[in-house]
């Protein structure tokens, strides 16, 4: 029975000197700058996580670059060079690329009179959210009358991180307001018509030199109007609309 009990003990003894020779020269080998080890995949954490897990491969971290996305949780990584898997020595760098911890500021570049829609397109490209209020102003209907933050109007130049919500006050035709008609081209009796039914006056009419009778008005079109949809596309209902009219 002692001899048994020998044995066991020697065998005991035995595998723990075996692990210890085991642990040693593993350590060993990890030692060794000729080792290779395996780069690990530090996808999602933090700089912190990054550096401590490479320290225990005796491999060094470097902070290479940084970006900034949305979804993406900052400071964490999100790229690596070596990538994960590859087989590299002791020592060996492994560049790191982060997500931002602040995001990056973007010029608003929105001036008063620009194209709403095309304004809003444009602060979108640059990462800002847009809030669109509308605001009667006959003149600049449809057009960019300001751009705010938190009730602030900002200038042109204006800068702010990418994600910020801004409000972009777009003009709009009044209810009283109505849509300046293009009249040229039509006879007398048809742009009175046209007038009438978007609830305009007729203001002064002319006439070119060239028409002498009666037959040559009767005739005549429309040649200019002093108001156009062009430089004022809408005015109040009641509004007169004078008339310049010629041989076709």
């Amino acid at each position: 029975m002692l001899k048994s009990l020998t044995r066991n003990v020697f065998g005991i003894a035995l595998t723990w000197v075996l692990i210890l020779v085991a642990t040693f020269a593993l350590l060993h080998w990890y030692s060794q700058p000729s080792a290779e080890r395996e780069v690990p995949d530090l996808s999602g954490v933090s700089m912190y996580e990054a550096s401590k897990r490479l320290a225990d491969l005796g491999l060094q971290e470097i902070w290479h670059d940084s970006i900034y996305a949305p979804s993406g949780k900052p400071g964490t990584v999100v790229e690596q060079h070596p990538p994960p898997g590859s087989a590299v020595k002791a020592g060996r760098h492994i560049l790191l690329t982060t997500f931002r911890i602040t995001p990056p500021s973007e010029r608003v570049g929105i001036d008063e009179g620009q194209d709403a829609r095309i304004a809003t397109r444009i602060l979108e490209t640059r990462g800002f959210q847009v809030n669109v209020k509308e605001e009667p102003n006959t003149l600049l209907a449809g057009k960019v009358l300001r751009v705010e933050h938190q009730g602030q109007r900002l200038d042109v130049d204006a800068r702010h991180p990418k994600g910020t919500k801004l409000t972009l006050v777009v003009g709009i035709a009044s209810a009283k307001d109505v849509r300046v008609p293009w009249l040229v081209g039509l006879s007398l009796k048809d742009a009175q018509g046209i007038l009438a039914r978007r609830k305009l006056a007729l203001g002064h009419v002319g006439y070119a030199a060239d028409v002498t009778s009666l037959l040559d008005s009767s005739l005549a079109v429309v040649m200019s109007q002093d108001v156009s949809p062009g430089t004022q596309p809408y005015v109040a209902e009641g509004t007169a609309i004078d008339l310049y009219l010629g041989k076709p």
